[in-house]
């Protein structure tokens, strides 16, 4: 199991911290179905780091909140919050759509960050039919609404949304199991927002590159990406043409492949390596 996190409403966002008294901070960004808990076992493999993860928008704790359209508003609230808590030299990771909105973050946050790193997003895809803006409305449309059913027990929701990944890899269910139980509410339904949701599917997967917003901002930027997508026997999310059209984009961004999914990912010890080690 994950360690526990203390939850805090700051700038209309709620947000987990893990280990407040350490001197190094992380700003942890989750995924589109995703809120903070998702951060959890990076938090246990990086006990001497304080690491502060917001629930964004349409979310967790901040389901309710609302905030401008898009990838730069969920970086206006992400800046607010930064802004309220007073952080400063701080490792921004993102985790894929968190990956995309991290370094709008980033260039809003300038000298505050002192690097950035991204976990199987924060690039353009390879070009596909997939990814034309109404097809992938229509994507997770359909998987907004298979997602917001009820369901009877977080163990339910698990072996239907991530039960392939688990079945191979049972030492997460533990965290897993936790991210899921606070995802749901006290009905059992998941607290995501699904107008949101697609909308901000739409922005992440068809929307303009982010990665060109640090351009001009003289910080190490790593990626990892993950060698299979949802599940080990699928596609990289992020092929190897991808790849090399994102160091054009950005020619000092560094790049690792990784032995891991897109799912699995979040947990992997080359994710905790890349935050905790000093910038180049």
């Amino acid at each position: 199991m994950g360690e526990q996190a203390t939850r805090r409403t700051t700038a209309r966002l709620t947000c987990a911290e893990w280990h407040p008294n350490a001197t190094t901070t992380v700003l942890a960004l989750h995924g589109l179905t995703s809120t903070s808990e998702t951060w959890s076992p990076l938090a246990t493999a990086l006990p001497h780091t304080r690491l502060l993860a917001p629930d964004l928008p349409g979310r967790g704790g901040s389901v309710t909140t609302t905030a401008s359209p898009g990838l730069p508003g969920h970086a206006a609230a992400v800046v607010a919050l930064v802004d309220d808590l007073d952080l400063t030299d701080l490792t921004v990771v993102g985790h894929s759509m968190g990956a995309f909105l991290a370094p709008l973050v980033a260039a809003a946050l300038g000298d505050r960050v002192r690097k950035l790193v991204l976990a199987d997003g924060g690039i353009p895809p390879d070009p596909s039919p997939l990814l034309s803006r109404p097809v992938v409305k229509a994507i997770f449309t359909a998987q907004a609404l298979f997602l917001g059913r009820r369901w009877r027990t977080p163990d339910a929701f698990l072996e239907a949304t991530e039960g392939r990944v688990l079945r191979t890899r049972p030492d997460l269910r533990p965290s897993a199991r936790e991210a899921a139980a606070y995802l749901l509410d006290g009905n059992g339904r998941p607290r995501l927002r699904r107008h949101r949701l697609v909308a901000d599917a739409a922005d992440t997967l068809a929307g303009p590159p982010t990665l060109t917003a640090v351009r001009d901002l003289e910080v190490p930027v790593h990626l990892l990406a993950a060698a299979h997508g949802t599940h080990d026997g699928a596609a990289a999310f992020l092929n190897d043409a991808a790849l090399a059209r994102a160091s054009a984009l950005l020619p000092r961004l560094t790049i690792e492949r990784v032995d891991a999914n897109h799912v699995t990912l979040p947990s992997h010890p080359r994710l905790a390596a890349a935050v905790s080690s000093d910038p180049a």
